[in-house]
């Protein structure tokens, strides 16, 4: 499908006029000497698209190629690229142009990296025939260091040091495992005992294979003050932190799989709840009855 100008009549009346945002020059019909105003406006483009020239791979012999200069954010670090040219790739193969975080340029024929393991800034693919290659050849992908999906990195600890350096960089499991949420489900009776499970989950709802540090409490109201009456907690998976308020109150990680069980143990026929906090958020198990 073909992209649509505006009509003759509006572009024919922007002669002599300047764009409003960025000051583009529209050369005035019939001025003369009209290259004069055409200058101004070779002029304006380029300062206003200046920056779009950053890191941009192009062609300079046979079967070599030139990066332009430009710099990128590493976390906080501002890296800055010099530039190079006559760029050796390799024949009749697509070679991949990246640089990494530390700004090595690299080519590759193999593809660009997964970007959760080698954190890069893709620049351009080029397609080399046996002894040269043309312009349309050339593919630049600079537009996935700046137009993507931030969703998040492969791991929690890669979101935090690699989510400024390029949106590429970020997948949708590593946003989901830095959002964790508890889950608090609980066993049937058996002589006034019940096994209560607390899981990490991610933000899908997936459970979460990671150790976690959680504050868990037994209270008389949902979302209450902790209460020991009556009650007695055996912690069975996980490893008890502090002792808050005996038989009510705890700190516990988890094991390696995200789960903390304890057995609770209640005299009489009364109800329970069992709360979990994870960053602030706090998740209740609804009602338990005991019998």
């Amino acid at each position: 499908m073909t992209e649509i100008y505006p009509s003759d009549a509006e572009l024919n009346a922007q002669s002599g006029t300047a764009d409003a945002e960025q000051e583009v020059l529209y050369v005035a019909t019939g001025e003369s000497p009209y290259y004069t105003s055409f200058y101004k406006m070779l002029y304006r483009l380029l300062d206003a698209s200046r920056r779009a020239g950053d890191l941009r791979v192009y062609k300079d012999g046979d079967l070599t190629f030139g990066v332009r200069a430009g710099l990128f954010m590493d976390g906080d670090a501002p890296v800055e690229y010099a530039g190079t040219s006559t760029q050796a790739l390799t024949a009749s193969e697509t070679n991949y142009i990246y640089l990494t975080a530390a700004g090595a340029l690299t080519v590759n024929t193999t593809g660009f990296p997964d970007p959760s393991t080698t954190p890069h800034i893709p620049l351009a693919a080029i397609v080399a025939g046996s002894s040269t290659y043309a312009l349309s050849d050339l593919t630049d992908y600079r537009g996935r260091a700046f137009l993507a999906v931030a969703s998040g990195l492969a791991s929690a600890e890669a979101n935090k040091a690699q989510a400024l350096l390029s949106p590429e960089a970020v997948t949708a499991a590593g946003l989901q495992d830095s959002i964790p949420n508890l889950n608090v489900t609980f066993g049937a009776e058996a002589g006034h005992v019940r096994a209560i499970t607390i899981q990490a989950r991610d933000a899908g709802n997936n459970n979460l294979a990671q150790v976690i540090k959680a504050r868990v409490w037994i209270a008389t109201a949902d979302f209450g003050a902790p209460s020991a009456t009556d009650n007695t907690v055996a912690l069975t998976t996980g490893t008890q932190l502090e002792q808050i308020v005996a038989n009510a109150d705890y700190e516990a990680i988890s094991d390696a799989t995200g789960k903390i069980v304890f057995n609770l143990t209640v005299a009489g026929t009364v109800n329970r709840y069992v709360l979990a906090e994870i960053d602030g958020r706090i998740y209740s198990s609804g009602v338990i009855a005991f019998d």
